[in-house]
């Protein structure tokens, strides 16, 4: 290439970039966008990890059940009305117990809350070792709720609850988990226990091929704030697979035309599956252009957009999760 040549193309190039300052970096600098879903990928996949090894240990207490159940401490807990170790009065070292007036086997209950004491310990360390990790559990096919950090059971829980018809339960049964392998709960949904906007790692349990419960971590949309988006200087926002909401950075919330996230609990006991609010579906956007940048991105998997809305013009970069059926957009605001 000639000297007149390589300064001819330099110049385009510098020209272009004066014109086109937001497009050119939402097109060539995703380093921190990349960087953001490489740690919370990263983190998420130690924690399949750990959840594998606790299964692992869970097994061992159901194939050794007559030695745990002779070394159970009897007066551990005192199950009153269908609960056990619940606040106001709760022991912070041991999980909360809830057993669900549909359940029908009262023995093997009493077995099985015994024998998977040494859980308590497990679940304190994984949540003391995890900063994102709100509570770990399991929910049992005889329909019994195991829980730690402890909490008012009697408040939060209907009594009559089918946990087996729970997402948080049925999305790792060998119907929708044939693999047996652990399974995540990316479509956000409020927590039974007053945790606000949650998701779920889970993996089921089973003995001589049969499921006997499911174990589960949870993480609030508020760690995932906290401890990811919190930690970056770029304006993000994270969207499911159906267009809603999952965290974001304020400023950028309020530039999709969104109401401002916040962390909802519930004033009443749960009643159904899960709760959703429309008002944060980018496909329910009162803007057609907010519409138009939902669909690019998830249904035509497009990775830039420009929103225009009149007077304000806003480049955006998307990128889909590897892990999850999640899109991160990147505003330059």
């Amino acid at each position: 290439m000639s000297r007149y040549s390589w300064t001819l193309c330099s110049f385009c190039c510098f020209l272009f970039c004066c014109q086109s300052p937001g497009k050119e970096k939402a097109i060539t600098d995703p380093i921190q966008v990349n960087a953001f879903v490489s740690l919370l990928e990263y983190d998420l996949e130690s924690l399949e990890e750990e959840i594998q090894e606790l299964a692992v240990f869970t097994e061992s207490l159901f194939k050794e059940k007559e030695k745990w159940l002779a070394k159970a401490d009897p007066d551990r807990f005192l199950i009153e009305n269908n609960m056990a170790n619940t606040a106001p009065n709760q022991d912070p070292e041991f999980s909360s117990i809830y057993i669900s007036t549909l359940s029908t086997n009262p023995k093997a209950i009493r077995e099985l809350v015994k024998f998977t004491h040494p859980l308590d310990e497990k679940f304190k360390a994984i949540v003391n070792d995890h900063d994102v990790v709100t509570q770990v559990y399991y929910n049992s096919v005889l329909q019994v709720n195991r829980l730690y950090p402890p909490y008012d059971v009697a408040a939060m829980l209907e009594p009559d609850l089918d946990l087996t018809s729970f997402n948080f339960f049925y999305q790792a049964d060998e119907k929708n988990n044939p693999g047996r392998g652990s399974v995540w709960v990316d479509e956000i949904y409020i927590d039974p226990v007053g945790k606000g906007w949650m998701m779920s790692l889970l993996h089921p349990v089973y003995v001589e091929d049969k499921l006997e419960m499911v174990l589960g971590f949870d993480i609030t949309v508020n760690d995932i704030i906290q401890f990811y988006l919190d930690k970056t200087t770029e304006q993000l926002v994270i969207i499911d697979g159906e267009g809603t909401l999952v965290a974001g950075k304020s400023k950028a919330i309020e530039a999709l035309s969104l109401p401002p996230l916040k962390n909802h609990t519930y004033l009443q006991t749960i009643t159904a599956d899960s709760f959703r609010i429309e008002d944060f579906n980018l496909f329910k956007s009162k803007s057609q252009e907010v519409r138009k940048m939902a669909s690019h991105f998830i249904l035509s998997k497009g990775k830039y957009y420009l929103l225009d809305e009149g007077t304000e013009k806003i480049h955006i970069t998307g990128r889909k999760m590897n892990k999850f059926n999640w899109y991160i957009l990147d505003l330059d605001l």
